[in-house]
């Protein structure tokens, strides 16, 4: 006799917990071999709702529904799993979800993730670094996941485009590699960074010791009044959270525009009733179909008439274009990896030069220290704090070199150390170096800056 299913007495007896490991005929099988069996049969005969879970909320209803019933009807049972439900839901979390990472990517404490192989995976915090116990259940799960994962951002990764740069909802940027690039033992690579929604505050930035409230009145005056700057720093410096601030401090009456990989920057300010009340245009780059590039939205800035430009990383040959248009009366505030502010001016200047332009560097140089006469360096510190390292003013080419002044620095007076050898606490301040130029003065005058304004700063 054929047993007759139905799918809502199941659904009822796992519920209710009446159906366990116990109850189902079969040999116990190991919870790998039990996802893969599950996944071949609902990959096999149900693949369009496996494609519809990642946006779908009753195809994910569907699709746990079928994992139960397939479960029932192979007799499949695991001993590490006290009923069906459990197994179920661990299943379903392994096929639609992220398996271990899935509690990561959804706690906000979390900065980043880092995937280093499919049994290796560690979860950075504000505080340290955690080696997680869980992996990856073998390396094909390990590509399937993050094959997902960069899916969600609207890109492909496979063996003909092994390496991409893509996002996972709002404010979370994953660059993955997969093989061949990888060694096919590993499963796959990537980094998965969290961009935090809350916006730092002026207060909190003293209070931590970042900055100075001169620094950042300061930095406000440079951007408010036609001064471009750039902010240097190492991955993990906290570079988008102060472009983020420092375009928070431009004044609700200029017109801004922003171009980002993946929307990570909160800067619309709206009234209580929800309407936007600063004027922000902002942009997105687009990687498939006829791509979009940074470059290409930072060309069509300037038919937007704004005041300030926000290319959010400099990364390739867009550094030029943002360049030209710092020289051409747009503010530039953007961000770009290197270790020291002089670093930063050869940085841009490496960029500028693989665009293919026909200048000499010297010349190059010249046309970027005018349109980006500041550089702010962001550092963090062995305690996880993270300060403004020193706010560096370009002043002449020599010889193709930058020379300038530090006008801000923070000075180390003391490292406290833990019995371990570990650095639990830097003391130290920050320091007004020099006065700034008079060249930066003038510009700042010819910007809108009142003498009254300046005189703190004189």
């Amino acid at each position: 006799m054929v047993d007759v299913f139905n799918v809502n007495d199941l659904i009822y007896e796992v519920n209710t917990g009446t159906i366990t490991a116990a109850n189902v005929r079969g040999a116990a099988r190991t919870y790998k071999e039990a996802l893969d069996m599950i996944r071949h049969i609902i990959s096999k005969n149900h693949s369009a709702e496996l494609i519809d879970v990642l946006y779908s909320e009753e195809a994910k209803d569907k699709l746990k529904n079928l994992i139960v019933r397939y479960l029932n009807q192979q007799r499949i049972s695991v001993e590490t799993f006290s009923n069906i439900g459990e197994l179920a839901d661990k299943i379903y979390e392994d096929m639609a979800g992220f398996g271990v990472l899935t509690k990561y990517l959804s706690d906000e404490a979390v900065e980043e993730i880092n995937i280093n192989a499919w049994n290796c995976i560690e979860v950075v915090y504000p505080d340290r670094i955690m080696m997680l116990e869980d992996t990856f259940i073998s390396p094909d799960d390990c590509m399937d996941k993050i094959k997902k994962m960069v899916w969600l951002g609207g890109s492909i990764v496979d063996g003909s485009n092994p390496m991409v740069d893509s996002f996972i909802g709002e404010g979370i940027r994953i660059s993955a590699i997969i093989p061949p690039c990888v060694d096919k033992k590993t499963g796959g690579v990537a980094s998965i960074r969290r961009q935090k929604e809350n916006v730092i505050t002026r207060e909190l930035m003293i209070a931590y010791g970042s900055a100075t409230e001169e620094e950042l009145d300061f930095l406000s005056l440079c951007v408010n009044n036609g001064v471009s700057l750039a902010i240097a720093g190492s991955t993990g410096a906290g570079k988008t959270t102060d472009l983020g601030y420092l375009i928070g401090c431009l004044d609700k009456d200029k017109r801004i525009y922003t171009i980002e990989d993946t929307r990570e920057l909160n800067i619309a300010r709206l009234d209580s009733s929800g309407k936007m009340i600063n004027r922000v245009v902002q942009t997105l780059t687009k990687e498939n179909g006829n791509p979009i590039t940074m470059d290409d939205l930072l060309k069509e800035a300037l038919r937007f008439h704004p005041y300030a430009i926000i290319p959010a990383e400099m990364r390739g040959k867009e550094a030029l274009t943002a360049v030209e248009a710092g020289r051409t009366g747009h503010t530039i505030i953007s961000t770009l990896h290197a270790n020291s502010a002089i670093d930063a001016y050869n940085r841009i200047l490496s960029m500028c030069v693989s665009s293919g332009v026909g200048l000499s560097e010297s010349k190059l140089m010249e046309f970027i220290l005018e349109a980006m006469p500041l550089i702010l360096f962001k550092r963090q510190l062995p305690d996880g704090r993270r300060i403004y390292d020193e706010i560096f003013e370009g002043m002449r080419v020599e010889d193709g070199r930058i020379v300038g002044q530090t006008l801000y620095q923070y000075e180390i007076k003391e490292n406290i150390y833990e019995s371990d050898g570990r650095i639990s606490k830097v003391i130290g301040e920050h320091k007004q170096i020099n006065k700034m130029s008079s060249a930066l003065l003038s510009r700042l005058k010819y910007g809108g800056a009142s003498d009254a304004m300046l005189r703190r700063f004189m």
